[in-house]
């Protein structure tokens, strides 16, 4: 019974607890394709279905490997409700690189919620943790980050030092892309605060770099910084040059360089150079918002050259422009703000059928808890009354030697007074009996009497329950420890039994049910009654209250 108890609670927990395998197997593929093919990775995440179904540890493992893809790819990261409850988990069960990389990853998502005070606060705790295990490479992201988070307040200070922060930090991890990248973003601040000659040493240190390492994105964008601190010094040819070495080793960058020579030209007064570039600036672009500044410096140059009518088709084109960017922005809000409100309704139905599911296992432990101490309670005192039993039937053991001993003396003395004997015969007697009756009652709440009655209970008629001869082997053992020499006491008083009247004997003394005993015999319940009726015959048992098995202990008693 505990046992089944034990199973039902496993089965609960196990159903409660188990993995999707298949979003396992997904996530494995993604995490492979991580590196080599981020793209793939992304796409494999985003189409795992209702990942807030998932358990918490898959569920945390996903929106890790979701915003490591989503940040090779310059795609969004997991929404703040999500990247919250991995966190949670992330802080019980994940190292603390794993933590802070979370946290960075939440940092974020604020920012892109435009929740920059929420968002700096979960920098300032990533950033504490890393510092503390001197996790540099992951420090110097987190002070990048925090130093976009002050570009976006426009706190250039701010800004400057955590920029510094990174470059040190990553310079200490060895990270030596992420450095001059750092270098780079420390140079655009001075360039804010015109001191040029210090952000030109600084651009010129990160394209050295980087140069080095031969990175062709990174030689692009780096290109593209000393361009623009070119052009701030007035410098056009090193400007140009630069820009044009950006564009070589960036296809998807040509277009913001190209417009970035055409303003350049544009500010000289070199208006065929600036529209030259202009057309070249004409190409597919990462940059969203290159089309329509392309546009309006269409208009500038018009305007500039006089050509009015041009420039005022630049102008409108350009308001078409931003209009159609406008629109299509706004379809991805329509769009992200439909995938946030099915994040919530799957959330809140997850939490409903968590609920349920917990109260379910609840009740069923609670259950299961009455039931085992319902049965331990039922047990212990079935044994209690075994034990007081057994000491009682080893006290009428011990009169009823002590009586036998005091007849046998009685009659070696033949001048003894046979009124004496008599009544020590007669307690000698009643001890026998009592200890007869306390046998059968002790045989009743044994276990193979337990083990008959729950097998007849379950059975069927012609499956296992019937009797094998390892059971009659018990059952015979029991009864005539019980009940000794009662087959001695039957023939005397009625003759010889058949095999079939013996088993209907054997199992009177465990006071069974007709439907029980057809069980344990493989019969019907007519074809047991009427076995049970030529026994009683046999017997001579004509009064219907007595129990056979109370027929043979009467019947023992009196050899």
């Amino acid at each position: 019974m505990k046992n089944i108890f034990l199973l039902a609670f496993l089965s609960i927990l196990f159903f409660s607890c188990r993995e999707n395998r298949e979003a396992t197997e997904r996530m494995d593929r993604a995490e492979m394709l991580l590196v080599s093919n981020p793209d793939s990775a992304y796409m494999i995440l985003e189409g795992i279905e209702l990942p807030d179904k998932l358990n918490e540890r898959q569920f945390a493992r996903w929106c890790m490997l979701f915003c490591k893809a989503a940040d090779k790819t310059s795609n969004d990261m997991a929404y703040t409700i999500q990247l919250h409850r991995a966190k949670k988990w992330y802080k019980h069960h994940g190292s603390t690189e794993q933590q802070a990389w979370i946290g960075l990853y939440l940092g974020r998502s604020y920012v892109e919620d435009k929740l920059f005070i929420p968002a700096s606060e979960v920098y300032l705790e990533a950033l504490e943790l890393t510092k503390e295990k001197q996790l540099y490479n992951i420090t110097g992201y987190i002070c990048s980050y925090m130093a976009d988070l002050y570009e976006y307040t426009r706190q250039r200070s701010e800004e400057r030092r955590m920029y510094e922060e990174a470059a040190r930090f990553f310079k200490k991890a060895h990270n030596e892309r992420s450095y001059a990248f750092a270098l780079r973003d420390i140079s655009k601040t001075w360039i804010s605060d015109d001191s040029l000659s210090l952000a030109l040493n600084l651009m010129l240190k990160a394209d050295s770099i980087i140069t080095t390492m031969k990175d062709s994105v990174g030689i692009s964008s780096i290109a593209n910084g000393l361009g623009n601190v070119y052009e701030s010094m007035g410098e056009l040819e090193k400007a140009k040059k630069s820009y044009q070495r950006s564009s070589s080793y960036g296809k998807t960058n040509s277009g913001p360089n190209n417009l970035a020579l055409s303003y350049l030209y544009y500010r000289n007064e070199m208006l065929d150079s600036a529209r030259y570039y202009l057309e070249k600036a004409d190409c597919p672009t990462d940059n969203l918002y290159t089309p329509s500044d392309r546009l309006y410096m269409g208009y500038l140059i018009e305007k500039e050259a006089n050509d009015i009518p041009k420039a005022f088709q630049y102008l409108e084109q350009c308001y078409e422009a931003k209009e159609s960017l406008y629109d299509s922005q706004k379809q991805v809000d329509i769009i992200d703000a439909e995938k946030r409100h099915n994040l919530y309704s799957a959330i809140k139905e997850n939490r409903k059928l968590r609920i349920s599911l917990y109260k379910l296992l609840i009740a069923s432990v609670m259950l299961c808890l009455f039931a085992t101490l319902f049965f331990q309670n039922k047990d212990r005192k079935r044994l209690t009354k075994l034990h007081r039993q057994q000491i009682l039937l080893n006290e009428k053991e011990w009169q009823l030697t002590c009586l036998n001993e005091k007849i046998k003396e009685k009659e070696k003395i033949t001048l003894n007074d046979n009124n004496e004997i008599m009544y020590l015969k007669e307690q000698e007697k009643e001890a026998r009996k009592a200890i007869i009756f306390l046998k059968c009652d002790k045989l009743l709440h044994s276990p193979l009497s337990q083990e008959l009655k729950l097998r007849g209970q379950t059975g069927k008629s012609g499956t296992t329950q019937k009797l094998t001869k390892q059971d009659w082997v018990h059952i015979r053992k029991l009864v005539d420890d019980a009940c000794p020499d009662w087959t001695v006491a039957i023939e005397k008083a009625i003759g010889t039994l058949t095999p079939t009247d013996i088993e209907t004997c054997y199992l009177s003394f465990f006071n069974l049910s007709l439907k029980t005993e057809a069980l344990l015999l493989g019969l019907t319940v007519d074809s047991a009654n009427k076995r049970r009726l030529r026994t009683r015959q046999k017997l001579c048992i004509v009064n219907k209250e007595v129990n056979i098995s109370m027929f043979i202990i009467d019947q023992t008693l009196k050899i």
